[in-house]
């Protein structure tokens, strides 16, 4: 399948490509605050809700600081949201799919942001309405790619059996799509899981902790995104010249953006319309920034393929 591609009105002008370097214990909930963001100035039109309940599930790798997560978010809600817009946010942290799946049937959610794995997974037996997904250089998603260095005669993924492989990824587990993609790479070449054929696989946030151990000789391979070489690379271009790719995923969506099942459907052209503008004023730009995203387009069923095709048998 060809790439899916976002046309042009989808794609934010004039943002720039190399994005500001803050810690990325916010990226997990910034995509919620865009979200925020989004609906705001929905606060004067006759269907806008006097609160909106939002909902997120927290997969967080070690290091991240969840109390630091939750008060980024309340006072950014408090302070543009609530004061500036007069909208009232709710915000609810779920710690499991399956937390969240039971407030979203008890219907006391209106929005909910869901990592890939768990949208995918939900909409089986849930009504739920998509209506934003993450644009990234002009694609739906994120490429990842399969590095190790250049020289090292390595140029299959069965050559990497009992060494340690370095991964970027927001979450843990089965809930992150580059570990699902890992274990299709090695399902398709007739290999072993990634527990059996690595001797161990270290999920990272910072794209410099998977990046340089391999730059440096002290790890043989890693998994990151292109976007995280590119803006790595632009800082040292040693880094691009001494790596090689031995696999380059899909384009592959991290969240989707959608209205509970219980939420009127008519909402999502709205959402979706405000989303995409939100590089028209500064706090979507630095949203937009930190999340090194262009921007959010609306939902397309054929952008979620690759995705699906990594979650389902």
């Amino acid at each position: 399948m060809a790439p899916v591609r976002c046309p042009e009105p989808f794609v934010p002008p004039g943002l720039p490509c190399r994005p500001a370097r803050p810690g990325r214990k916010l990226l997990l909930l910034l995509p919620l605050l865009l979200l925020l963001g989004a609906v705001a100035p929905m606060v004067s039109g006759a269907a806008a809700p006097p609160e909106l309940r939002l909902g997120y599930v927290e997969y967080f790798l070690p290091g991240v600081d969840r109390k630091d997560v939750a008060l980024a978010v309340q006072l950014w809600a408090h302070r543009y949201v609530e004061t500036e817009r007069g909208l009232g946010v709710r915000l609810s942290a779920f710690g499991s799919r399956a937390e969240i799946r039971k407030a979203l049937l008890a219907g006391q959610l209106d929005v909910v942001h869901l990592p890939t794995v768990d949208y995918l997974l939900l909409s089986r037996e849930l009504d739920l309405k998509p209506f934003g997904v993450p644009v990234t250089d002009g694609e739906f998603g994120e490429r990842y790619v399969l590095l190790v260095p250049k020289g090292s005669g390595i140029t299959r993924i069965g050559q990497l059996r009992g060494k340690r492989l370095l991964v970027q990824a927001m979450s843990l587990g089965q809930e992150s799509l580059p570990a699902r993609w890992l274990e299709r790479l090695l399902r398709d070449e007739g290999l072993p899981p990634a527990a059996r054929h690595f001797t161990s696989v270290n999920y990272e946030v910072q794209p410099s902790r998977v990046l340089l151990p391999v730059f440096f000789g002290q790890a043989p391979a890693c998994i990151v995104t292109e976007r995280s070489l590119r803006i790595m690379s632009e800082l040292n271009p040693q880094i691009e010249a001494q790596m090689e790719r031995i696999a380059v995923s899909q384009p592959l969506i991290d969240f989707v953006m959608c209205l509970a099942p219980s939420v009127d459907p008519s909402l999502a052209p709205r959402y979706a319309e405000l989303g995409m503008g939100l590089s028209d004023n500064q706090w979507g730009r630095q949203m937009l920034l930190l999340l090194q995203l262009d921007g959010i387009a609306p939902f397309r069923p054929e952008a979620i393929e690759p995705a699906r095709r990594l979650v389902e048998p």
